[in-house]
């Protein structure tokens, strides 16, 4: 299977940059949880993408700094806890008017202030989303938002986060994990 898809992807052109190759702006991270968003920077990076962002709480881009080598960052306005903030809203939109695709979600936590600014980036941006973790839990009991997303999008659930988004139990969705994940896609027009 890896064989057969690796011959889908086309080759790159010897005079092309990186610029030439899409610009991912991950969204990711918070005090205690910066692996995942070490790990999605590094996906988006190794996946393709000429130019990756991660966008972070100030207060962990240090550490990150030092991590990531190939990856820019975005230091952004933080919570008392060390979470993104709401306030960051405005450099957030400002920012991703430049980019190419956003991936959100990894490691945000579930701060009050942070799902609610997970909520207003993704139905307000028109750009292309995958949506993951933190990401998704942002749409516990709001999943009817996602309805108002502009552009294509990707959900990437475990059993959880899916039980948390449409509302069904775990051992039902591991019962028919094909069947949920397409009424998923169906339910909000996306990718899952």
């Amino acid at each position: 299977m890896v064989k057969r898809s690796l011959k889908k992807l086309k080759p790159r052109f010897k005079d092309t940059h990186k610029g030439d190759y899409g610009h991912v702006f991950v969204i990711a991270g918070s005090v205690g949880l910066t692996g995942a968003a070490y790990l999605t920077s590094m996906g988006a990076l190794l996946s393709g993408s000429g130019l990756v962002t991660l966008g972070l709480p100030k207060s962990v881009n240090p550490i990150m700094e030092e991590k990531l080598t190939e990856v820019m960052t975005k230091p952004l306005p933080e919570t008392a806890r060390q979470t993104l903030s709401l306030k960051a809203l405005p450099e957030i939109i400002k920012f991703a008017k430049k980019i190419d695709a956003i991936a959100i979600g990894p490691g945000l936590s579930r701060e009050k202030s942070t799902q609610q600014l997970i909520r207003k980036v993704v139905t307000s941006l028109n750009k292309t989303f995958v949506l993951d973790a933190d990401g998704l839990n942002a749409f516990e009991g709001r999943a009817g938002l996602l309805k108002k997303v502009k552009e294509e999008f990707v959900i990437t659930p475990h059993p959880g986060e899916m039980s948390r988004l449409i509302g069904m139990a775990v051992p039902s969705i591991q019962k028919e994990r094909i069947k949920v994940a397409r009424k998923a896609s169906r339910l909000y027009n996306c990718i899952t």
